[in-house]
């Protein structure tokens, strides 16, 4: 079944930089049928965090949701809700925004259960090639998100020389665990020597 990305306007000021499990459990809250969806996940927020704790939203800061397309209009039912994320948040209207192919693929945060980088490109190759996804790996910045009395760890990954098929199934199933803690989402990149910074 095809995916799309529901883009949802954002309004707030600031929200915890740690706000990935408060996030799922504000959806989970306002969509209970969302964890049921195997495929639907949700995308990382964008902002600005100057290492006080803080994510600092923009007017341009988004919630995207990854969701089956026969499912969006369930999902359109999250306008108008508000959610506690360290900060009040308002989730505003949502446009639907169509997969595309991209030769070069990146997710801020995959989650393998490993936190040495040499034993997490092993398992994501592993994985990868179980779902006949090729491409050469590259993997940046460790990541961490507390989850109760838990950390996860993991590491940001782009993907690059992939072929449309393997772009849009990647984009379609995700890499890993977590995907509704924003973990293991990809999305289209323009370059590959930055993936190191991020």
């Amino acid at each position: 079944m095809s995916a799309v990305d529901l883009v949802f306007v954002l309004e707030g000021r600031a929200v915890a930089e740690d706000y990935a499990d408060l996030l799922w459990q504000s959806v989970r809250r306002a969509l209970p049928w969302f964890e049921d969806e195997t495929d639907a996940a949700v995308h990382p927020l964008v902002g600005t965090s100057p290492g006080s704790g803080e994510l600092y939203l923009s007017r341009r800061s988004r919630l995207v949701l990854r969701v089956a397309a026969d499912a969006v209009e369930r999902t359109m039912a999250l306008s108008g809700t508000e959610f506690d994320l360290g900060g009040r948040v308002r989730v505003g209207a949502a446009t639907r925004r169509e997969l595309g192919q991209s030769k070069v693929l990146y997710s801020h945060f995959v989650e393998v259960g490993l936190a040495d980088e040499v034993a997490f490109l092993d398992e994501c190759r592993r994985l990868l090639d179980a779902a006949q996804v090729g491409g050469e790996m590259v993997a940046g910045r460790p990541q961490r998100m507390r989850v109760g009395a838990s950390d996860l760890r993991g590491f940001s990954l782009m993907l690059h020389g992939l072929n449309a098929a393997e772009s849009i199934r990647l984009q379609h199933a995700g890499l890993g665990n977590e995907r509704k803690r924003c973990c293991g989402v990809f999305i289209p990149h323009k370059a590959v020597a930055s993936v190191g910074e991020q």
